[in-house]
C-alpha cells in the first residue's frame, strides 16, 4: 500500500505527520504498522495524524511503513489528485 505523509507541528510544537492514501483512510489504518511514542488523532472526515510523544518515533513510523514524506507543494498537489478517494 501507498502511504504518503507530511511531517507538521502541533499547536504547542511538538512534532507530528499527517498520512494519506489511495487505498482510502480506512485501509490505511488497518493496514499501517504503529509504534510506540506515538498518539493517534483520527476521526470521520479528516486525515490521520501521528503526534510523536517520544523522540524518534515518527521516523520509526516512516521506516515501518514505507511511509513517502513529502513537501507541502507536493503534498498538496496529491491530495488534490487523489481528491474523496482519502477519506
Amino acid at each position: 500500500m501507498t502511504i504518503y505523509g507530511l511531517i507538521g507541528r502541533t499547536h504547542s510544537w511538538g512534532r507530528l505527520l499527517t498520512v494519506m492514501s489511495p487505498a482510502g483512510n480506512e485501509a490505511l489504518m488497518a493496514a499501517i504498522q504503529t509504534v510506540e511514542g506515538l498518539e493517534v488523532v483520527a476521526g470521520p472526515g479528516r486525515l490521520t495524524q501521528f503526534h510523536e510523544k517520544r523522540g524518534g518515533s515518527l521516523q520509526a513510523l516512516i521506516q515501518a511503513n514505507g511511509i513517502q514524506v513529502l513537501e507541502k507543494p507536493d503534498w498538496d498537489a496529491k491530495k488534490a489528485e487523489l481528491g474523496a478517494a482519502i477519506w
